[in-house]
């Protein structure tokens, strides 16, 4: 992969990078955003009644996806990171988790936020790694871990950055999503977007795709030899 932000179509089409990139033996980074909207869910929630892949909700099509959490919004205001590499037997998703949010900071640090982590209460998909600024979801994380034939894992590490638009707009689709489903309730007014924090002096999207891939990389460059190079 390169450095350059890729702007697909379609959030489908950026999950299936993320699943080439989880299929390789090698370590990878990949940075993409879609050009049109759609709610992503992972398979647990898509066997839900009433959510079901292919189906539009509120104009929105059900996409499927690889890692695990609830469902999110997708569209030109939201920047995904991937990063996909092998660990040994002993590491930890919680572990995992850190280092990913370390990459985020660290990529994000020239914006001069707070970025705490930890849950969001009422925010969609949220967890324990969250990143949030004044009690608001900047980033959300996700990952998926799968067996190697020759022992240990491949890990498959995913960040949801609200970078423009209209957060809360969207953010209340999925609201509405999660009341037809009977799922906890989700507060539009949770979620902020990095724009709306910094206004002119938000860098652009390829600016910002640019830093995450660069501190995604050289955290790669950085693990143990043996770790880096499986």
């Amino acid at each position: 992969m390169t450095t350059e932000l890729h702007r697909v179509r379609t959030a489908e089409e950026g999950l299936a990078l993320e699943a080439a990139l989880f299929a390789s033996s090698d370590p990878g980074v990949l940075v993409w955003c879609p050009q049109t909207r759609g709610i992503v869910c992972p398979a647990a929630l898509i066997r839900k009644q009433g959510c079901k892949v292919g189906v539009e909700f509120e104009g929105w099509p059900i996409i499927p996806r690889l890692t695990g959490g609830g469902a999110v919004p997708q569209g030109p205001g939201v920047l995904n990171l991937a990063l996909s590499y092998s660990v040994e037997n002993g590491e930890t998703i919680d572990a995992a988790y850190a280092s990913l949010t370390a990459i985020l900071r660290g990529a994000l640090s020239g914006l001069e936020l707070e970025l705490e982590a930890g849950k969001t209460p009422a925010s969609f998909c949220d967890g324990r790694w969250n990143l949030s600024c004044r009690g608001k979801k900047i980033v959300g994380t996700a990952q998926r871990w799968k067996a190697r034939p020759e022992g240990g894992f491949r890990v498959l590490a995913h960040a949801l950055i609200l970078v423009e638009g209209d957060v809360q707009k969207d953010a209340q689709v999925i609201a509405t999503l999660h009341r037809s489903l009977g799922l906890p309730t989700v507060d539009p007014g949770t979620h902020e977007t990095l724009r709306s924090l910094k206004g002119k002096e938000m860098p652009g999207m390829a600016e910002i795709s640019e830093r995450l891939y660069r501190a995604s990389w050289k955290w790669l460059q950085n693990r143990r030899p043996a770790l880096a190079a499986a």
